[in-house]
């Protein structure tokens, strides 16, 4: 996997295999992303996406998860965009 990281506050392309780390108010980090699942038959592509979760302790974390997440959706370039800034801490229901 090629993997591309932006400079922080850059977004990733929206046609293009990424993840996506946001810094919360709270010092933890949370990870979204997207990708084409193409593992195998090509004729099968499917969009994948990674929505919320538990955050992470520290980038890195998140980082490596999202790594991971996206080599196991068979992601051959990635780009990993980084907030600038920190958002609030999502609601919980």
């Amino acid at each position: 996997m090629d993997i591309k990281k932006l400079p922080a506050g850059e977004p990733a392309p929206s046609d293009r295999d990424c993840i996506r780390i946001q810094e919360l108010e709270d010092g933890r980090f949370q990870l979204n992303g997207s990708v084409l699942f193409g593992c195998g038959d090509a004729d099968s592509d499917e969009s994948v996406s990674l929505v919320g979760g538990d955050p992470y302790q520290t980038y890195d974390d998140a980082e490596s998860a999202g790594l991971a997440w996206a080599n196991d959706h068979c992601a051959e370039v990635l780009y990993v965009a980084r907030s600038d800034g920190k958002a609030p801490l999502p609601d919980v229901i």
